[in-house]
């Protein structure tokens, strides 16, 4: 049970995926990011949370963080030691986890694209120079893309985003899009800054809906096939 729990833990600080973040008594989920992990010591490190907690964390509060390694989504109940900086960043120390376990798939599932599969991605933006991305997974209804940190108006939370355009391996599909987060990525010494995004396709006419479906559905059952979900 410690060496699939250190696994598990492994796989998503390695995969950079989001982690949803409940606290008791609070409704909105937060994001954060599983930074480091500790096995030998017994405590795991996340980034803050975004948006941030309007009160102080005490010491000792459990958290639910709800992440996913390799396509499997997996819940991790935690207590927090304390708030410390890590990489010269806020963070949060947070206990060895004392539960864990694997969540059902959510019917409207999220696969990562093949390379090449998604390309010609566009963001055209009102007031603002329209922004390249580069797609990183899929559902039916919207995406996590990746882009370079925009050179004029910066992206912010629920942006509207008059046209987006992109080929679904060769297929062009035009639609709008409402921001759901941005994240601003953390970049090593000489690396431009980044942007990670998510979106919700709006917009869509019936045959791209099926287009995308089709799409996800069919990688899902590869990625099945391949063990990685």
């Amino acid at each position: 049970m410690a060496a699939r729990a250190r696994h598990t833990l492994e796989r998503l600080q390695r995969a950079r995926e989001f982690l949803g973040v409940i606290l008791p008594g609070e409704e909105p989920e937060h994001l954060s990011m599983l930074l480091h992990v500790d096995p030998d010591e017994q405590f795991l490190i996340i980034d803050e949370l975004n948006p941030p907690r309007r009160a102080a964390m005490p010491a000792g509060e459990e958290v639910l963080c709800l992440g996913r390694a390799g396509g499997m989504f997996v819940g991790l109940r935690c207590t927090l030691e304390r708030r410390q900086d890590w990489e010269g960043y806020g963070a949060l120390r947070l206990r060895w986890p004392h539960a864990l376990y694997q969540l059902q798939r959510r019917a409207n599932y999220r696969v990562p694209v093949r390379p090449g599969d998604v390309s010609g991605l566009e963001m055209f933006r009102r007031g603002a120079r329209s922004l390249q991305a580069e797609c990183l997974d899929l559902s039916a209804s919207g995406m996590r893309v990746r882009a370079l940190a925009p050179g004029d108006f910066d992206l912010a939370g629920n942006e509207w985003i008059e046209r987006l355009r992109f080929d679904l391996e060769g297929q062009a599909i035009e639609c709008a899009a409402q921001l759901r987060f941005v994240r601003v990525l953390r970049a090593a010494a000489g690396e431009a800054a980044a942007r990670l995004v998510g979106l919700s396709l709006q917009q869509l006419s019936m045959p791209q809906q099926r287009l995308l479906q089709r799409y996800v559905q069919r990688r899902d059952r590869e990625l099945l096939r391949d063990g990685r979900l």
